[in-house]
């Protein structure tokens, strides 16, 4: 399982806090708690076709470079949780 908190700046304070969870399953079905619209954003990957990587497409992957979609930092994913086996060997 691989779970990822979405984390926005509090205004009033130097935390921050979660708006959103990513939870990929072992089977890669996941879920999106929250209110970002997570399944909207693609992520920039050459390896995907057309270049953009969506989460439909694949969970796993866009979790782990979910990161690449949020580079401002304004939102931080912070991945808590990743028990599957890396890229290629699931």
């Amino acid at each position: 399982m691989i779970t990822v908190e979405f984390r926005e700046r509090d205004p009033n304070s130097d935390a921050r806090r979660v708006v959103a969870t990513l939870t990929v399953a072992d089977d890669h079905t996941y879920a999106v708690a929250g209110d970002l619209p997570l399944e909207e954003i693609s992520i920039l990957d050459r390896a995907a076709p057309g270049g953009r990587l969506t989460l439909a497409a694949d969970p796993v992957r866009w979790a782990r470079k979910s990161h690449k979609a949020f580079r401002a930092g304004y939102i931080v994913p912070v991945i808590t949780e990743d028990t599957l086996p890396a890229d290629g060997e699931s």
